[in-house]
């Protein structure tokens, strides 16, 4: 039997922004220092054996990987497959400031129905989860039996779930996902990808 491929995927460490729960989108921003600490404790949940690791370009990404790259002495690649939603109008907004100018009805849409909603002037969920599709494809090709980790962003990642274990997006608001947090899921041959664990928070190291 060959060897399973590993995709640790890793939600990058906390911004300003997400103390505001905001739409961050495609805003550029960088780790804020506890953001930092949580990137270098994500590097305990991965194996010491891994390979690269490919992250969205944006700051906020591309610092978390970089830190576990240092720490797990591998290359870290940019990979726009795994670049953050483009939310459009929305972007930098709170959702109390999206109902102020677009009215409570667009919010109730996308509550309601995650997977048909476009974002005003920005990406449907649906153009977000065909774009990680060859995302992964390219993964496993590239890394088949190896272990690779992924550097993205929280509504990506619950993509990226329904993705990989083909889940309808009916099941978008059931996931959560911490920032710092390693989620693992493994590619086994032609019964595809399996969650191994979801959601893991390291110890706190200071």
């Amino acid at each position: 039997m060959s060897q399973n491929t590993l995709v640790y995927i890793v939600r990058h460490g906390e911004t300003d922004l997400n103390k505001d729960r905001r739409f961050r989108g495609l805003t550029d921003i960088p780790l804020n220092e506890k953001g930092k600490l949580e990137a270098k404790n994500a590097a305990s949940l991965i194996a010491d054996e891994l390979t690269a690791i490919h992250t969205s370009p944006l700051q906020r990404a591309f610092q978390t990987a970089k830190i576990i790259g240092e720490i797990k002495r591998c290359d870290v690649i940019e990979d726009n497959f795994f670049i953050d939603i483009n939310y459009g109008e929305w972007q930098g907004l709170t959702v109390e400031e999206v109902e102020e100018r677009f009215g409570r009805e667009s919010i109730t849409r996308w509550l309601s129905d995650p997977g048909i909603f476009r974002f005003p002037g920005g990406e449907s969920m649906v153009e977000v989860r065909d774009r990680l599709k060859p995302g992964f494809e390219n993964l496993i090709d590239r890394y088949k039996g190896k272990s690779v980790a992924v550097v993205t962003h929280m509504a990506v990642i619950k993509v990226c779930f329904l993705v990989l274990l083909e889940l309808d997006f009916r099941w978008f608001w059931k996931i959560d996902i911490d920032n710092g947090s390693v989620s693992l899921f493994s590619h086994r041959g032609q019964f595809g990808f399996v969650l191994n664990w979801w959601n893991r928070l390291p110890e706190v190291i200071s």
